[in-house]
């Protein structure tokens, strides 16, 4: 499928561009763009891994065996700087992520699609029974707090959420309102069925102290943040000191920190 997505553009910034080809001299840099624009048209497939091939697609032919000559090295020279091969193919790096980032956005739009041309499948081709109502009821006299019209949120049950199990929307929404401290944040029924919310997965409520204050964070909670040289404030020399002598972090990782 990926490969039937076309994007005739990118996000391009200009800041990142001039610092990613600081020291590069123009030809060089003519001939990154020239990669970069050909590997944007071929629809995440990358350039074969054969030298030739590339610079027949990206240098200008001629006769001067000495401006053919400083042009493949400076095209090998880009080539090993700014592409990466994978899978027997040349990508650059950021290109690909971006690409396939966009990719996910198209293919959630369009299951978004379905899910909602189900929906209205759905009510169009049935109408409320008296088992809906007793099921629907039955829901709303189980949930710990009741936010909205019931009316509405029938109406949004019937639409999104009459094939999910009723247990399974008591549990779900009873979980989230267990969690909220101030009932005035926990969403209308209607609107938490509408978003289809049954299908989130709630995060554990952060542990406190006896006053409410969350708890300090340990050395052990950052190694992956020196291992990445990720820096921060709350990071001190002694943990990472302290990473060390336990063994989360190696002599390498301590020393570049």
């Amino acid at each position: 499928m990926s490969d039937n997505i076309s994007f005739p553009y990118q996000d391009f910034y200009f800041a990142d561009w001039r610092m990613g080809c600081s020291g590069m001299t123009a030809q060089q840099e003519g001939l990154y763009i020239r990669l970069y624009t050909q590997l944007g048209s071929l629809n995440g497939r990358g350039l074969p891994n054969d030298f030739n091939i590339i610079y027949r697609m990206v240098c200008d032919p001629t006769d001067n065996p000495d401006v053919t000559q400083h042009q493949k090295e400076d095209l090998m020279w880009v080539i090993n700087a700014k592409l990466t091969l994978i899978d027997g193919r040349y990508h650059q790096l950021r290109q690909k992520k971006s690409r396939e980032d966009k990719i996910e956005i198209v293919k959630l739009r369009q299951e978004s699609g379905k899910k909602g041309g189900l929906a209205k499948a759905k009510q169009t081709s049935s109408k409320p029974s008296d088992s809906d109502s007793e099921s629907y009821n039955y829901i709303w006299s189980k949930l710990s707090i009741k936010r909205g019209s019931k009316t509405v949120a029938y109406s949004s049950w019937l639409k999104f959420a009459k094939d999910i199990k009723p247990d399974t929307l008591i549990e779900k929404y009873n979980a989230l309102c267990s969690q909220s401290d101030d009932p005035k944040f926990i969403p209308h029924f209607s609107t938490w069925l509408n978003h289809s919310r049954w299908e989130e997965e709630l995060p554990s409520k952060k542990e406190t102290d006896n006053f409410g204050i969350q708890p300090k964070k340990s050395h052990k909670d950052y190694v992956n943040f020196v291992k990445k040289n990720i820096r921060s404030t709350s990071i001190s020399d002694d943990m990472v000191r302290q990473m060390r002598k336990e063994n989360l972090i190696t002599e390498e990782e301590f020393k570049a920190w």
